[in-house]
C-alpha cells in the first residue's frame, strides 16, 4: 500500500503530504484490524483498492473508516463505493449503527465522494490530528431509511454437497444438481454428495437470503466471506439476484459456524 500512495494521491500536499499518508498506515493496522479491512487486487495481482477500518472500542455503536485508497485508473467504476458498502454491511452485522471517518480539507474529491454515500460533514476542525493537521469529520447513520436488521441470519442447508468440474458445457444427464455455473473453462456442478465422495471433498452449504440482498446493495457477500477468509477457511460461492450460497468444507463446518457467530451472524 505504501508503494502506491504518492501515485494514487497525485503528490497532494507535496513531501509533507507523502509523509503524512505513510504515517497513517503503520504495521499495527495489518496485524490487528484484518477482519474489518478489505483490499481488491487486479487479475495480475497488483493492488487496485483498499479500505482499512475497525470497530470502536469506546463507542459500541460506532465503526470507523481509517484510510481508503482506489487506483485512479479504477475511478468511476464503483470500486470505492463497493468497499464502503462491504464495510457498512459488516458494521451492521456487528450491531454498529454509525460510521465515522475524516479527510483533509484539501481533498475535495474525497469530500464529494463521502457526501455521495450519505455522510454528513462537520465544519473543518483545526489541528484535529495535531498542529497544522486540519480535518473534515464525517458521519453516516446506517439506521436511516428503511428498517434494516442489525443481525443477519444464515441458514444451514440439510444436504452435504459435492463440487464437480466438467469440461463439457452441456447440462448433466440427471437432475440431482443444486446449481450449475457455466464458464469458458467448463461447467461447475453443485450436487448432493453421495457415498463415493471422499470426506475431503464434501461441503456444507450456508444460504444467505438477507432481506436487503439485491443488486443495489453491494457488500453483503463480502461481509460473510471476510471473517471466513481471516480464519483461513476455504469457501466456494454461487450467487443469485436475491441470495448467496456459500460452501465451506464439511471438515471445517464447526469452526466456520463459530467464526460467523463471532462476527454477529445468527445461524439457523
Amino acid at each position: 500500500m505504501l508503494a502506491v500512495l504518492d501515485r494514487w494521491w497525485g503528490g497532494l500536499k507535496g513531501e509533507a503530504g507523502a509523509v503524512e499518508r505513510a504515517l497513517l498506515l503503520p504495521r499495527l493496522y495489518f496485524q490487528h484490524f484484518t477482519t474489518t479491512s478489505f483490499l481488491i487486487e487486479r487479475s495480475d495481482g497488483e493492488l487496485a483498492a483498499f479500505l482499512v477500518g475497525f470497530f470502536s472500542q469506546t463507542e459500541p455503536d460506532v465503526a470507523y473508516v481509517h484510510f481508503v485508497g482506489v487506483d485512479p485508473a479504477q475511478h468511476g467504476q464503483g470500486v470505492g463505493r463497493a468497499l464502503y458498502q462491504a464495510f457498512f454491511a459488516l458494521a451492521r452485522a456487528h450491531g454498529r449503527r454509525y460510521v465515522h471517518c475524516v479527510t483533509s480539507p484539501e481533498n475535495t474529491a474525497s469530500q464529494a465522494f463521502h457526501a455521495g454515500l450519505g455522510f454528513i460533514a462537520a465544519s473543518t476542525q483545526r489541528d484535529y490530528d495535531g498542529p497544522g493537521l486540519d480535518r473534515v469529520a464525517f458521519a453516516v447513520d446506517l439506521g436511516r431509511g428503511p428498517d434494516r436488521p442489525t443481525r443477519r441470519r444464515l441458514r444451514v442447508l440439510d444436504a452435504v454437497l459435492a463440487l464437480e468440474h466438467r469440461r463439457e458445457l452441456g447440462e448433466p444427464g440427471s437432475d440431482d444438481w443444486l446449481a450449475l455455473v457455466r464458464a469458458p473453462e467448463g461447467l461447475t456442478v453443485i450436487r448432493p454428495a453421495d457415498s463415493s465422495v471422499s470426506p475431503a471433498d464434501r461441503w456444507i452449504a450456508l444460504y444467505d437470503a438477507d432481506p436487503n440482498h439485491g443488486l443495489d446493495e453491494p457488500g453483503l457477500l463480502a461481509a460473510v466471506l471476510a471473517p471466513l477468509a481471516c480464519a483461513a477457511i476455504p469457501v466456494f460461492t454461487c450467487s443469485t439476484y436475491h441470495a448467496d450460497l456459500i460452501l465451506v468444507p464439511e471438515q471445517r463446518h464447526d469452526q466456520a459456524l463459530t467464526v460467523l457467530r463471532s462476527a454477529g451472524y445468527e445461524i439457523g
